[in-house]
């Protein structure tokens, strides 16, 4: 073999050997694009739940509690009380201790408005005095729900002219009453455990006018029935026929669609995940995240307890979020990768949020790319353009330090979330299933 052939065969033993080794390289990135996630506890649930315990004379068994800001807020409250609660490692046992009363009269919610709006009715039942604060965003979102719905109760409250810090003096007799829900279903899950709670309730009606969020009542239904309390929302009514009495209670807390809606969206975006600790029959708002998922194309499948989502298309589509405002920042990134023009229904639930969320997804992803416009009640987004600056700003809203990183992911170079701590609210992990992505 002269000197040219054997070069000529060296050559091609090379190509075979690049071929393998791109070919590993493929198959290395396929596998880091597939993941297998355990989706962090839903932090609404977890607060109903810690809400159902304060007012029950049971002992409750909690598994699964977060570690988020606002679940913390609502425990810390909990152990202001006289309650028993003991943390076992595996679960939280929280137990009655005579009457309910609080050593700290001053309850401060951070930037919880869940724990504001659904704690103030409760604590409005008993017969203390209490001052309720609160901090940054959270002394801005609007109140004046409370001032109408004291009033009418003849409960002693002061309000700062309907926002945070507030001075109550508790104890009502509940009455049929009839409630704005426009601002917040929040307000109404404290005023329906707050009646629940009530030796002296009778046969009351609960009215709604303007109902929002309703899929958020029925998740507040929802966890009362693990407590053996069954109400029913019959048209934008509930009726009770009261005194109840809570039932010693074990529960587990399920995963939270609300978090799990990024990774949702990457995985429609790009490769195929599995999510574990998601229920499918859930109550929470935000399940529906997969009908927009299949919208854009998206193969959503659940195989046992499990759910799998594999990106496939990416279509344009239409998606009505009045009732799941939480999805707007999520879905804004996903639609900014279809091949046409979506519309996002719902754009006044956004106004009284951890931010003005239409104008901070519109100014901070469009910094990444992205080009929306708002119109009327609707939400436009195009796909996306190309990257304009790297340095990007929460606004201190965790879902939109979020929004911004899922975004960053699909862009060559790398982005700046200023506030990024701000997820620490609701999914202190982020970051990590982040690194775990990327690493």
């Amino acid at each position: 073999m002269n000197l040219l052939d054997l070069f000529k065969e060296l050559q091609s033993y090379f190509v075979i050997l690049l071929y393998f080794y791109l070919m590993i390289q493929q198959v290395g990135r396929l596998r880091k694009n597939k993941g297998e996630f355990i989706i962090p506890s839903s932090k609404s649930f977890s607060q109903r739940v810690l809400a159902c315990a304060l007012i029950s004379e049971k002992p409750v068994v909690i598994y699964g509690l977060g570690n988020s800001e606002d679940e913390q807020v609502a425990l810390k409250l909990l152990k202001q009380s006289n309650k028993i609660i003991q943390d076992l490692g595996e679960y939280l046992l929280i137990q009655p201790n005579r009457e309910l009363s609080f050593s700290n009269h001053q309850i401060d919610f951070h930037e919880s408005g869940l724990a504001a709006r659904m704690f103030t009715p409760i604590l409005a039942n008993y017969k203390q005095y209490f001052y309720l604060t609160g901090a940054n965003a959270l002394r801005l979102r609007p109140m004046h729900v409370f001032d109408q719905t004291f009033d009418a109760l003849a409960v002693d409250f002061k309000s700062s002219a309907g926002f945070l810090p507030f001075q109550l003096n508790g104890g009502f007799l509940p009455k049929s009453l009839t409630i704005d829900g426009s601002q917040s279903s929040q307000f109404i899950t404290g005023l329906i455990y707050a009646y629940v709670a009530s030796p002296f309730l009778q046969e009351v009606s609960i009215q709604i006018q303007n109902p929002k969020s309703t899929p958020y009542i029925e998740l507040s239904l929802d966890v009362l029935r693990h407590f053996g309390v069954d109400l029913t929302l019959v048209g934008h009514e509930i009726q009770m026929k009261g005194p109840y009495a809570l039932e010693e209670t074990t529960i587990h807390i399920e995963g939270d669609w609300s978090s799990a809606s990024f990774f949702l969206v990457m995985a429609a975006l790009k490769g195929a995940f599995i999510f574990n600790h998601l229920n499918p029959s859930s109550k929470q708002a935000d399940i529906r995240i997969l009908d927009a998922l299949k919208s854009f194309g998206a193969i959503v499948e659940w195989k046992g307890d499990q759910l799998y989502v594999t990106s496939h298309e990416k279509s344009s589509f239409e998606f009505d979020a009045t009732d799941c405002p939480d999805l707007f920042p999520p879905l804004a990134v996903l639609a900014s990768f279809g091949n046409g023009t979506s519309i996002l229904k719902g754009v006044h639930r956004l106004a009284s949020k951890e931010s003005n969320r239409a104008e901070t997804i519109c100014s901070e992803l469009t910094k990444l790319g992205a080009d929306i416009q708002i119109k009327g009640d609707e939400m436009w987004i195009y796909p996306k353009k190309k990257l304009k600056v790297k340095h990007v700003s929460s606004h201190n809203d965790h879902r939109i330090a979020m929004a911004c990183a899922i975004f960053g992911l699909f862009l060559e170079e790398r982005i700046v979330i200023e506030q990024a701590e701000s997820v620490n609210k609701s999914f202190p992990s982020f970051f990590q299933f982040i690194d775990y992505l990327t690493s």
